[in-house]
């Protein structure tokens, strides 16, 4: 059984969220927007439009490849022994419905469905469907990446200056973080956070950004991102400069537009005061799952 073809899970996702979300986008009632409030994300939300794109992903998603499995992000909320599928030998799909929940209801444009498929712990195909900018993006392992069907490459030229990025200190230990912002206080441009990964990876890709910096590894959050920017020659690694997988546990973490790039902020951030320690650098797991 081979992957589904890259362009055909593409039109389903912007099938679905031409139908599902599109819509209600800027159209959402007061009732139709809940709180999903977890111990580290307090703010969080979730709307009528993830649970309805959730399920309607699961099962298109199992229908285009036969005996399969999915694992949608709403649905681990409700059970995290969900999980276990992707680690498993066959296929499994891991779905978030609408990353950028609040964008979304506030109505700005940063928000976007991002799905993976995974076979043996490992990405082996991603997608990140961006609906209000009618684009779409994917990848397979080993075969590159594309954009609305064009082959995408990044931009490899470190530049001269300082990179431009943002770092996303919020979920970090208050000590990690303190360290982390000391460390990157003017050796970087500050750039606006987008409040989405699906805007966030496919920033770096078109190289708006240099750089990323993350704590919280969400699987649903990065697995797709991580490929599409890997498969378009850029880097997703840790401060150790292993890369990123689906399996990593939260730690702070480089996505970035070349691995020129992330050596550059993987240096930035170990180059002052004392090295960094295993119990600085990661917990021993997502802390919501």
């Amino acid at each position: 059984m081979s992957i589904p073809d890259l362009g055909r899970v593409g039109a389903f996702l912007e099938e679905v969220a031409g139908e599902h979300m599109l819509p209600c986008w800027r159209r959402l009632a007061p009732g139709e927007v809940t709180a999903k409030a977890t111990a580290s994300d307090p703010a969080d939300v979730v709307t009528t439009v993830d649970l309805a794109v959730e399920r309607r992903l699961t099962r298109g998603l199992r229908e285009l490849l036969p005996g399969s499995a999915a694992v949608g992000e709403e649905a681990v909320h409700a059970d995290p022994r969900l999980l276990g599928a992707l680690g498993g030998d066959g296929w499994s799909w891991l779905i978030d419905p609408l990353d950028g929940t609040r964008n979304f209801v506030e109505g700005n444009d940063r928000f976007g469905v991002m799905v993976a498929l995974l076979r043996g712990g490992a990405t082996r195909a991603a997608w990140i469907h961006l609906p209000a900018r009618r684009e779409t993006f994917s990848a397979e392992e080993g075969a590159g990446a594309y954009l609305n069907g064009a082959r995408l490459e990044v931009d490899a030229a470190d530049g001269a200056g300082a990179p431009v990025g943002t770092i996303y200190a919020r979920f970090m230990p208050g000590e990690l973080r303190a360290r982390v912002e000391a460390r990157a206080e003017g050796a970087y441009r500050p750039a606006a956070e987008a409040g989405s990964a699906c805007v966030e990876y496919t920033s770096v890709v078109r190289g708006e950004k240099d750089f990323c910096v993350y704590y919280r590894l969400l699987p649903w959050d990065h697995a797709p991102g991580a490929l599409i920017l890997q498969e378009a020659n850029g880097a997703a690694e840790h401060l150790d400069g292993t890369r990123y997988a689906v399996a990593s546990r939260s730690q702070v973490t480089v996505i970035a537009r070349s691995r020129g790039i992330a050596g550059r902020i993987r240096r930035m951030l170990s180059a002052r005061g004392e090295p960094w320690s295993t119990d600085q650098l990661e917990t021993p797991g997502n802390e919501e799952i």
